[in-house]
């Protein structure tokens, strides 16, 4: 076998082709096709593991550029991560795809990181080209032109084209041609999107413009990564740029599903990075116009109006917001100043405590870190708000004492674990932090504010204030 690896290798990574079922796995009852799929599941990490052998041989480097790119395209499917979370992409532990066996993942990445499936533009080129661009020919993206990668003028298929588009998705019969697609995401560097442009923008566009959340926060995944690299004027003349900023604020509707607050944050972190690619700075290093514009409205129409009215029962949709936004208040600087008479009363009500309900500490954290940056942005401007902000301090302040009261215990708990004792003794420290920030912004607090605290009840406000001769 090891005589002919081109032959060998073609039949293998034939053999490794996902069956479509994978993609609807959740909902399938059937035992016998359960049973058929976990064969298949464990039979496929044979088969990598054959792959990675004949890889390995002597002869390899003789292989063809078709091979490599079946063979990236059979072996990247079996990755463990295709979700983005902050600066980088994640594999998330609890979202593992359904085809993946407990050694799958190891093996498809020691071959992967095989020196000779460097991504290339030439490989990437024929990954695109010969891999994927047949699976989603099928569906066209009603708004682009699939041959030069632009925007339409008007959709293809007229005032129906998105529900047509949505009858036949064949690209869906194919599990894990997002981590593909992000495998040629990844590598294409600068100067290569111009003219691998017009073959990565339809299958980034198919995912996130689709109507099931799970594929709309893998085509966010996709643009946060593409956005790494490509120029902002191949975005410009092509009229993309105004696809994604109208794609990523269609996700920000998504209220409802699991994938929701993740697809939140990645969508408006996505948002960030679009209108900084594709905007300037104005004189003095502030805004332009445009870029003040579209991240006032990405704050107030898509985060405040948007998503806060309808999330008040939903904590961990508010949370994500939350990590979210100190990214987008550094864009806007002292413009955030708009928007503190909606910022700051949420903020606030986040963290008072609630009779009979336990506190979310992650959300509590979360809004604290948001309050601190509106420190930083708004300095001059925060006078105004400095009693509404120590009211909120002093009152999540007061519930983590009463937590610690074995005698009042409203919103603690007796048996508390050392995790939780350290996460309420960090939250005590952060709240110091925020009331010297404060007095640093606004020195008549330390005159003012912080001796009515002392003398309400020195016992309970001692360690919260500052010692700045209140």
């Amino acid at each position: 076998m090891l005589e002919r690896p081109q032959l060998a290798l073609d039949d293998l990574i034939k053999s490794l082709k996902i069956p479509p079922e994978f993609s609807r796995y959740e909902g399938i009852s059937d035992s016998t096709t359960i049973a058929d799929l976990e064969v298949w599941k464990q039979n496929a990490a044979s088969v990598l593991r054959d792959i990675q052998q004949l890889f390995n041989s002597k002869n390899a480097e003789s292989l063809t550029l078709k091979t490599k790119g079946d063979m990236i395209s059979a072996t990247v499917p079996f990755l463990q991560e295709h979700v983005a979370d902050g600066d980088r992409i994640d594999s998330l532990a609890d979202e593992k795809e359904p085809w993946l066996g407990p050694d799958s993942g190891i093996i498809a990445q020691e071959i992967i990181s095989s020196s000779m499936l460097f991504p290339s533009n030439d490989l990437i080129a024929q990954v695109l080209t010969h891999n994927l661009k047949p699976i989603f020919k099928a569906s066209p993206h009603p708004h682009l032109h699939l041959e030069t990668g632009r925007k339409l003028s008007r959709a293809a298929g007229g005032s129906m084209a998105m529900q047509d588009y949505y009858e036949d998705q064949l690209w869906k019969q194919y599990p894990g041609v997002d981590k593909v697609t992000l495998w040629c995401v990844r590598g294409i560097q600068q100067d290569a999107y111009e003219k691998l442009w017009h073959l990565v923008i339809p299958p980034v566009m198919t995912f996130l413009d689709d109507y099931e959340p799970k594929y709309k926060l893998r085509g966010v995944t996709l643009v946060q990564e593409m956005l790494r690299h490509v120029p902002g004027d191949l975005l410009k003349r092509t009229g993309v740029d105004g696809l994604l900023r109208q794609s990523l604020r269609t996700c920000l509707s998504n209220l409802q599903s699991p994938e929701t607050p993740l697809l939140l944050k990645n969508a408006i972190n996505a948002s960030i990075l679009l209108i900084l690619l594709t905007t300037s700075i104005g004189p003095l290093t502030k805004p332009s116009s445009a870029r003040f514009d579209d991240l006032s409205s990405l704050l107030g129409e898509g985060i405040i109006s948007g998503i806060w009215l309808y999330a008040d029962d939903k904590p961990e949709v508010v949370k994500a917001t939350f990590e979210a936004l100190p990214d987008l208040l550094r864009a806007l600087g002292i413009g955030s100043v708009r928007f503190l008479k909606a910022l700051i009363p949420q903020l606030a009500h986040t963290l008072i405590p609630r009779p009979m309900v336990m506190s979310d500490r992650k959300v509590e954290f979360s809004a604290i870190t948001v309050l601190s940056t509106l420190l930083d942005v708004c300095g001059p401007r925060i006078e105004l708000w400095k009693e509404t902000i120590l009211d909120a301090i002093g009152r999540c302040w007061v519930g983590l004492i009463d937590e610690e009261n074995p005698a009042i215990q409203t919103n603690g708990d007796l048996d508390a674990s050392p995790a939780d004792v350290g996460l309420r003794r960090e939250l005590k420290r952060q709240l110091q932090n925020l009331c010297t920030k404060l007095a640093e912004l606004c020195p008549s607090v330390v005159k003012d504010e912080f001796p009515r605290f002392i003398h309400a009840n020195k016992t309970l406000f001692e360690d919260l204030i500052p010692k700045l001769h209140y």
